[in-house]
C-alpha cells in the first residue's frame, strides 16, 4: 500500500528524475519526466549554463511534492491505492466464515458510509472536466440515496443547462428550491445556468415565485365557423359587478415581490418599472 508521505519525500528529493511517479504506479508519466530531464540537461550543457532548462523538471518535482503533502489521505487512497483497497475488499468477502465463541455482547454495527457524498464528489470532478453526461449519472446516484438534497438538484440543473436540456434543468432547479435552496442570487448569476435563463420557461418560473406551474394553461381549440341560427333574443339581466378588492390585493402582493427582487439586486430599476407597468395594464 502506497504512503502519501513517502511519495511526497521522493518528489521533493528525487522529483527532478520523476522517481515519485514510478512509485505511484504512473510509469508512463515517469518515463516522460525522465526523458524531459535528460533533454533539459543536454540543453543546459550545450548552452554553457545560459539556458538553465534543467530547473524545469526540478520545479515540477517540487510542485508535485507540495501537492502530495497537502492532499487528503482519502483522496490519495482513492487515486493510488484503489486497487489495493478493492483487492482487500474481495479477499474479506471470499474468506470462509469462522465461528468464534463470544463471551461479550455483540457490538453494534458500524454506521453506514455516506455513499451519496462519494457520488457527489465524483459528479463535481466530472463537471469540472466538462464531462456533463458522467456528472449527471453520478448526481442521480447521489439522489438515489438522498433525494431531498437541494445542492445535488442544483448541480443537476447546471449540467442539464450546459447540455441545453431546458426542461430537465428547470425541473431540478424547481426541486432544489422546493427542498430549501435559498441562494436566489446564484440562480440569476451562475454561468452554467445561462442557457436556462434565456428561455421563456425560466421567466415564468421566476414570475411564479421560483416554482413550476402545476396546472399550465391548456390550448384552446378553434372550431370551424357555423351558419348562424336565428334564436330568440335573451332577456338581459343586469347584475352588480363583482368586488375587485381581491384582485387589488393580489396585484399589490406581486408589486411588493417585484420590489423585493429589485432590492436584492436581481431586477434593475428599468426591469422593475417595466414589470410593474405590465401588471397595471393587465
Amino acid at each position: 500500500m502506497k504512503s502519501k508521505q513517502v511519495a511526497g519525500v521522493l518528489a521533493l528529493l528525487f522529483g527532478v528524475f520523476g522517481v515519485h511517479r514510478f512509485y505511484l504506479g504512473k510509469r508512463f508519466w515517469g518515463v516522460l519526466h525522465l526523458v524531459a530531464f535528460f533533454m533539459c540537461f543536454g540543453i543546459t550543457i550545450a548552452s554553457d549554463g545560459e539556458a538553465p532548462f534543467i530547473l524545469a523538471p526540478a520545479l515540477l518535482g517540487f510542485i508535485d511534492s507540495i501537492l502530495l503533502f497537502v492532499m487528503p489521505k482519502e483522496e490519495f487512497d482513492e487515486r493510488y491505492n484503489f486497487k489495493y483497497l478493492d483487492r482487500r475488499y474481495e479477499q474479506d468477502y471470499t474468506r470462509p466464515p469462522v465461528r468464534v465463541q463470544r463471551s461479550e455482547p455483540r457490538a453494534l454495527p458500524a454506521a453506514p458510509v455516506h455513499s451519496e457524498r462519494i457520488f457527489k464528489k465524483r459528479g463535481v470532478e466530472h463537471f469540472r472536466r466538462y464531462n456533463y453526461e458522467a456528472a449527471i449519472e453520478n448526481f442521480h446516484e447521489a439522489l438515489d440515496h438522498v433525494y431531498e438534497d437541494p445542492i445535488t438538484h442544483f448541480n443537476l440543473a447546471c449540467c442539464y443547462s450546459r447540455l441545453e436540456e431546458a426542461e430537465d434543468a428547470l425541473h431540478h432547479l424547481n426541486e432544489a428550491v422546493a427542498f430549501g435552496f435559498k441562494d436566489i442570487k446564484k440562480i440569476h448569476t451562475h454561468a452554467s445556468l445561462a442557457f436556462l435563463r434565456s428561455t421563456p420557461a425560466f421567466e415564468n418560473f421566476v414570475n411564479n415565485g421560483y416554482q413550476l406551474l402545476k396546472n399550465p394553461a391548456e390550448p384552446v381549440s378553434v372550431s370551424q365557423p357555423q351558419a348562424a341560427v336565428p334564436q330568440a333574443e335573451p332577456e338581459i339581466i343586469t347584475k352588480p359587478e363583482p368586488p375587485v378588492n381581491n384582485l387589488n390585493d393580489d396585484l399589490l402582493d406581486q408589486i411588493v415581490k417585484l420590489g423585493e427582487l429589485r432590492d436584492m439586486g436581481i431586477l434593475t430599476e428599468e426591469e422593475f418599472s417595466a414589470q410593474k407597468q405590465k401588471m397595471l395594464n393587465s
